[in-house]
């Protein structure tokens, strides 16, 4: 499971797994080994996700979908694996069986040149820090990028929206017909 799978079983083998909040219980966001469901204030231990055939299928589900898009951009761009930077992602499928994020999606993140406004994922927190954020950073760091991690469950993610949603950028244009440029 290496891009929308990895982060639950890597957390089990820093003993992230047996970590738990009361259930149903309203936590803070820090609570060790837990993050929010979707757009409930539950919090859930990685073990129950894992142990959640549904959600495992729906994202081996999300993933194949997830691998083709891949592989048209790859086809279509010319891009390549190292040129693809695979952050942290867990879904489930809503009554339609379309995917939405299981916590505020970090994909969803707004690009301001070198600084990136990333939904904050209130991952299970291994080590006195957010795990889903710490690998984050980790992928996009070393590329130069700055990242601010932004609360927006109460805001955005409860109503299926992210960052992005809640953003109005101004853009100077390119200069150039950008959709003639070849990759």
């Amino acid at each position: 499971m290496e891009r929308v799978r990895s982060s639950p079983p890597e957390l089990c083998k820093l003993g992230g797994g047996r970590l738990s909040a009361p259930r149903g219980e309203v936590a803070s966001p820090a609570l060790p080994g837990s993050w929010y469901s979707g757009a409930d204030t539950k919090r859930v231990t990685i073990n129950k996700v894992l142990s959640n055939d549904i959600l495992v299928q729906q994202n081996q589900y999300v993933q194949r979908c997830i691998d083709w898009n891949r592989d048209v951009l790859k086809k279509e761009l010319g891009l390549t694996e190292e040129d693809i930077v695979d952050l942290p992602a867990l879904f489930k499928l809503d009554k339609q069986g379309k995917a939405v994020p299981y916590f505020p999606n970090m994909v969803t993140m707004i690009v301001l040149a070198m600084d990136l406004g990333i939904p904050k994922p209130f991952g299970p927190v291994v080590g006195g820090e957010c795990c889903l954020e710490r690998r984050t950073r980790s992928l996009l760091e070393p590329l130069g990028l700055r990242c601010r991690f932004l609360e927006d469950v109460a805001s955005y993610h409860g109503r299926l929206g992210e960052v992005r949603c809640g953003t109005n950028v101004q853009r100077r244009p390119f200069a150039f017909k950008w959709w003639h440029v070849t990759p």
